[in-house]
């Protein structure tokens, strides 16, 4: 998780342009002014590095980074084990 954790928000932080020692767990999309493409794009970043396509029929109205993340997390785990 913790590697997962690092390499999304080095992704999110290059497309926002913040420094990623900022971006924690309880971060909110809102405090960075991420939009639901950012969002999207770094998701798709994600899938290009794990070679997985997330699921899109599940989507949520992410707010926080860290239920995003466990998520993703979560079903990479899941396919990655089955």
């Amino acid at each position: 998780m913790e590697e997962f954790f690092a390499l999304a928000r080095k992704i999110l932080a290059e497309q926002m342009d913040v420094d990623p020692e900022t971006l924690t767990m309880e971060t909110t999309f809102e405090e960075i002014d991420a939009d639901s493409i950012d969002i999207v794009e770094m998701i798709m970043a994600l899938e290009d590095v794990y070679d997985v396509e997330f699921p899109e029929d599940e989507k949520k109205d992410y707010a926080i980074l860290g239920v995003l993340i466990t998520d993703l997390y979560e079903y990479l785990r899941q396919i990655k084990n089955a």
